[in-house]
């Protein structure tokens, strides 16, 4: 399994598993208000859902024609992030993601070497996000922007060296929506669509991932005094405007890149630059004090159908475990 593939992947589950606060939805923090979270992750994938057809000796026989589930080389990721929000107004809240450590493991042996891989600080996501109204369809509606910021680690030769993120910028636009309460005068709900706008990486050999369309969704129960039960679903269809440089085609043959294979290979498969992904998630949540709450969650990729189909990505799974504290 081509670990880059696996990396981007990592990178867009975590996103959404370590955002488990209520206020994830349409709310904002109020004025002065400030929400702080810091979370430990474990990823760990073993398959994978492709498009690229593969011989008996794991050679690339060619693509197209369906979409597989086959075994690929084991790839781990551990990750501790800090999320926190800051309410400027009662209207606009201003937030960052810091990956403070993180550590990626490769028993991909033919392109890795069996490489441990690097630790230390991941892409960095700074945003804002702005309540546009109390009251749409009886919750509140905000939208927010969201740029990722790859400056935090050394990006490595794509083709042979594993590294922290992806290496290039993004900007995310969505819109959230919340409701509560949702059921029995309990509960809340919300729902996140987005575009996710992926900009060129020029660090060694030129590539640029395609542009996703985002879909999330998810709510929260209280099942006691002190717990509760959340859900989430999250789907991310890629747009099909990856590109990948004519160096970089020609430096994969010494990775067992072929002429015939174009970009097909190296943009499905090695690089990861265009993944449909499908996953869902539960948390439970228990209140430790009003202002602090310790949250253990679990997330798994899905088959999917249809338009919710995963493909060309990691059948990956994700424990977490978090400490909220708000004031």
């Amino acid at each position: 399994m081509r670990n880059k593939m696996l990396v981007a992947f990592f990178i867009t589950v975590i996103s959404i598993v370590f955002l488990s606060n209520d206020s994830f939805g349409g709310w904002t923090q109020p004025k002065g208000g400030m929400y702080n979270q810091v979370s430990y992750s474990y990823y760990i994938t073993k398959k994978k859902f492709t498009t690229i057809k593969f011989d008996a000796n794991k050679a690339v026989s060619g693509w197209g024609g369906g979409i597989a589930k086959s075994e690929s080389s084991k790839f781990t990721a551990r990750d501790a992030t800090y999320y926190g929000e800051y309410g400027v107004t009662n209207k606009i809240t201003v937030f960052t993601s810091i990956p403070f450590w993180k550590e990626t493991m490769s028993k991909d042996i033919i392109r890795y070497a069996g490489e441990r891989g690097p630790s230390g600080i991941g892409d960095v996501n700074l945003g804002i996000k702005h309540k546009l109204s109390d009251n749409f369809l009886k919750g509140p509606l905000s939208f927010q922007a969201t740029v990722k910021i790859p400056e935090g680690y050394k990006y490595g030769d794509p083709l042979k060296a594993l590294s922290l993120g992806d290496g290039q910028y993004d900007l995310t636009l969505e819109l959230f929506w919340g409701r509560a309460p949702v059921l029995a005068g309990k509960g809340y709900a919300w729902l996140l669509p987005g575009y996710k706008f992926r900009f060129e990486n020029d660090k060694f050999y030129s590539f640029k991932p395609s542009d996703q369309i985002k879909l999330a969704a998810g709510g929260g129960y209280p099942i006691s005094s002190k717990a509760v039960i959340r859900w989430l679903i999250d789907w991310t269809k890629s747009v099909g405007n990856a590109e990948v440089s004519r160096e970089l085609i020609i430096e994969n043959y010494k990775y067992a890149g072929k002429a015939e294979q174009g970009d097909h290979v190296l943009i499905r498969d090695t690089l990861g630059l265009e993944f449909d992904a499908l996953s869902a998630g539960l948390s439970f949540v228990y209140k430790v004090s009003q202002k602090s709450d310790l949250v253990i969650s679990y997330n798994e990729t899905l088959e999917g159908m249809g338009i919710f189909e995963t493909k060309d990505a990691a059948l990956g799974k994700t424990w977490s475990v978090a400490l909220t504290y708000s004031f």
